[in-house]
């Protein structure tokens, strides 16, 4: 079973509503285009490319079952310049990252990263509207790290998201965690990982192995 599968179903159990399962589908929907890493704005960033990634979904999601790869792609292309995957991965393995050979860690990113765009593009292919506005939008912050607040409008109603993002050397935007209705992300994966590593007695190759559902979509 996938991790972003686990999640949502945690989702559903909790009862935070379907809107909330909606916005989990959409992760990312706001944020994420090629043009949005030179963004010095991490507001404007948030707020303005979402057109692009709703447009690769009208023109691409028709492929998720015929060609689901050329579709994951075409995602791909759009989450990569914005999304710190690595950033993530290495936060999601916690401590364990420091018992991991480079190697592991390197996989378990590739690895974490085809996971989270397949489950992504798969829950969003038929996601061709939605309404997306930032709260209180403000100028650019002199700091390095911000989080930016949403609210999200589907037919299930509104839900907010807050997303938090830092800023690398290059002065580029990075978006490193999504909190949705108090449930973070972040820790959820980290928990997931975690909860495997016990379970395979420390292994950190079936962890990573048994990790991706990604090659099982489709």
């Amino acid at each position: 079973m996938s991790v972003l599968t686990t999640i949502q179903s945690r989702i559903t159990t909790n009862r935070l509503s379907s809107k909330v399962r909606v916005l989990f589908s959409a992760f990312l929907l706001s944020c994420l285009s090629p043009f949005a890493a030179a963004a010095q704005n991490p507001y404007t960033l948030i707020e303005g490319v979402s057109n692009e990634l709703l447009g690769v979904i009208r023109a691409e999601g028709q492929h998720v079952n015929s060609n689901p790869q050329r579709y994951y792609a075409a995602v791909d292309r759009v989450l990569a310049p914005v999304v710190d995957f690595n950033f993530i991965a290495r936060g999601v393995m916690g401590d364990y990252a420091n018992k991991a050979t480079p190697a592991q860690r390197a996989k378990f990113a590739s690895t974490f990263r085809r996971d989270l765009v397949a489950t992504f593009a798969r829950g969003v292919a038929t996601f061709g509207t939605m309404d997306v506005k930032v709260v209180n939008p403000g100028s650019a912050p002199s700091g390095k790290r911000v989080n930016v607040l949403q609210e999200v409008r589907s037919k299930e109603g509104v839900t907010k998201v807050s997303y938090t993002l830092v800023r690398n050397r290059s002065g580029q935007w990075k978006l490193i965690n999504v909190i949705l209705n108090g449930v973070n992300l972040g820790k959820t994966f980290r928990g997931q990982f975690s909860q495997a590593m016990q379970t395979n007695k420390g292994d950190i190759d079936k962890v990573i192995a048994g990790w991706s559902a990604a090659d099982k979509v489709g």
